[in-house]
C-alpha cells in the first residue's frame, strides 16, 4: 500500500492526525492497514494501530484477529510485530473503556502467555533496535476517545436543535397559516421584511402573538391541556 493510500484509510478509520473522511472502508483494506502500522517504522502510524482497532469495533466492522495474524509465518518478525501490537492494544482498549474487535481477548490470552504484560514495560520492542512507547500509545488512544466523545456530543446536540426546529414549526403551523407563519419566522431570525410585509405583520400577526402572550391565555391553555 502506498503511503498516501494509507494515510487517506487512516483518516477513514478514524486517526485524527491524518483524518480525511468518514467513509467505511473495506475489511480487506482494514487489515491491509494493520499489517502496515504494525511492520511501520514510523513512529506516528504505529500509534494509530489500537486508534484503528478501536475504531472498528466502534463502525461496527467486524475483523478477525486470526486471519490478520495467518498473513504471515508464524516466526516471522512481521507476526511477531503484529502480536505485539495486539496483545498491547488489547490490554490498552481495555484500560481506557474503549470497544474491542470481537475475538481479540482470546487471541489477547494466548499472546500474553508469549510476551507477559507488556503494559508493565516503558516501550515495546519491535525488532531492529526499533520501539514504541506505550505512553504514546496511550495518548493517540485517549485523543481519539476525546474526539470521539466531542464527535457524539455535537451530533446529539444538532438532533435536539433539529428537533426543537421541528416542533417549533408544528406548533406555528397549527397556529398560523403558511403566510403567517413565514413572518413569525422571519422576525424570529432577525430577517428584514417588506413594507407590504410589515404593515401585514403589524396590523394581523403581532396582534395574534400579544394574545398568546398574554398570562391569562397561557393559564387556560394550560389549565385545559393538563385536564
Amino acid at each position: 500500500m502506498r503511503k498516501e493510500e494509507l494515510i487517506t484509510a487512516l483518516g477513514q478509520l478514524g486517526y485524527q492526525l491524518f483524518s480525511t473522511g468518514n467513509r467505511k472502508v473495506g475489511k480487506k483494506r482494514t487489515y491491509d492497514v494493520l499489517d502496515e502500522l504494525a511492520n511501520s517504522t514510523d513512529a506516528r502510524l504505529i500509534e494509530a494501530f489500537p486508534v484503528v482497532l478501536a475504531n472498528c469495533a466502534h463502525q461496527g466492522i467486524e475483523l478477525d484477529i486470526r486471519a490478520l495474524l495467518s498473513r504471515h509465518r508464524e516466526r516471522s518478525q512481521e507476526r511477531r510485530r503484529l502480536e505485539k501490537m495486539i496483545l498491547v492494544s488489547a490490554d490498552l482498549l481495555d484500560h481506557e473503556g474503549l470497544e474491542k474487535p470481537d475475538d481479540i481477548d482470546k487471541v489477547a490470552e494466548e499472546l500474553r502467555l508469549k510476551y507477559g504484560d507488556l503494559l508493565a514495560v516503558e516501550k515495546i520492542a519491535l525488532g531492529k533496535g526499533f520501539s514504541v512507547s506505550i505512553e504514546r500509545l496511550q495518548n493517540a488512544l485517549r485523543r481519539y476517545a476525546t474526539d470521539l466523545e466531542r464527535s457524539e456530543s455535537a451530533r446529539v446536540k444538532e438532533g435536539k436543535m433539529q428537533l426543537r426546529s421541528f416542533q417549533l414549526n408544528l406548533h406555528l403551523s397549527t397556529l398560523f397559516p403558511e403566510k403567517q407563519k413565514e413572518l413569525v419566522l422571519k422576525k424570529l431570525n432577525g430577517k428584514p421584511l417588506t413594507k407590504t410585509e410589515q404593515e401585514y405583520y403589524s396590523r394581523i400577526v403581532k396582534k395574534k402573538l400579544e394574545a398568546l402572550a398574554n398570562s391569562e391565555i397561557r393559564k387556560i391553555a394550560l389549565a385545559l391541556t393538563e385536564k
